[in-house]
């Protein structure tokens, strides 16, 4: 008889397992890139002069180190100085003299840089990168030589490319999903420039900034 008893029990269990769940997969989000401009204008400190730099990039949402968001991007620099001077020396017949000049002097930036650029509270956020590349540099000079007895001078104008580098750091704040400024100081380096077998040694300076962001 037992046996008999168990039987619609057992056939009765598919009905309460029910239907199989099924167990789908989720998909991962997809990496967006992103385009990006700007412009920005500063002041260097050394130099006494402005410098405006443009830049275009690109960043990825999958682009993330350290929660760190990284962009890369190509920017061009522009500035130039007028400087006037006077000296006195002896000429190589030891003759006493006096002279004045004028110099005129262009450096056009080229680098390729990465930023590093995180969220620091709402809408402030907080960046940081370097860039390297070459930066022509044009000089044109105009110098007077006054001597005892009679007046000379002398006129040329030259240009080389150098090796630039550059580290930035600063804030930015997002006004909307698609513009943002931003403002901080790069240290900018440039290696010496060759005019007419004379090396110019051009140093470093430093340039506080500020500018804007589009994205497209």
């Amino acid at each position: 008889m037992k046996p008999i008893l168990l039987l619609p029990l057992v056939l009765a269990l598919p009905a309460f397992a029910g239907t199989p769940a099924r167990v789908t997969a989720q998909p991962s989000s997809p990496c967006l890139t992103s385009w990006f401009a700007g412009a920005s204008v500063g002041w260097l400190t050394e130099l006494e002069e402005p410098m405006y730099n443009v830049h275009l990039g690109v960043t990825n949402s999958c682009w993330i180190i350290g929660g760190w968001n990284v962009s890369i991007f190509a920017e061009v620099g522009y500035t130039d100085t007028d400087r006037t001077y006077r000296w006195e020396d002896y000429d190589e017949q030891q003759v006493w003299y006096e002279g004045e000049g004028k110099i005129d002097l262009s450096i056009v930036p080229i680098t390729a840089n990465i930023k590093f650029e995180r969220a620091l509270s709402g809408n402030l956020n907080a960046y940081f990168g370097a860039g390297i590349g070459a930066a022509w540099v044009d000089i044109d000079m105009h110098e007077n030589y006054y001597y005892p007895t009679h007046m000379s001078s002398y006129s040329g104008s030259d240009s080389d490319w150098v090796f630039t580098a550059q580290i930035f750091a600063g804030l930015s704040y997002s006004l909307s999903p698609a513009c943002e400024i931003y403002g901080g100081a790069r240290w900018i380096y440039y290696s010496d420039a060759k005019f007419g077998g004379e090396s110019m040694d051009l140093d470093d300076d430093w340039l506080l900034e500020l500018g804007a962001r589009f994205k497209f």
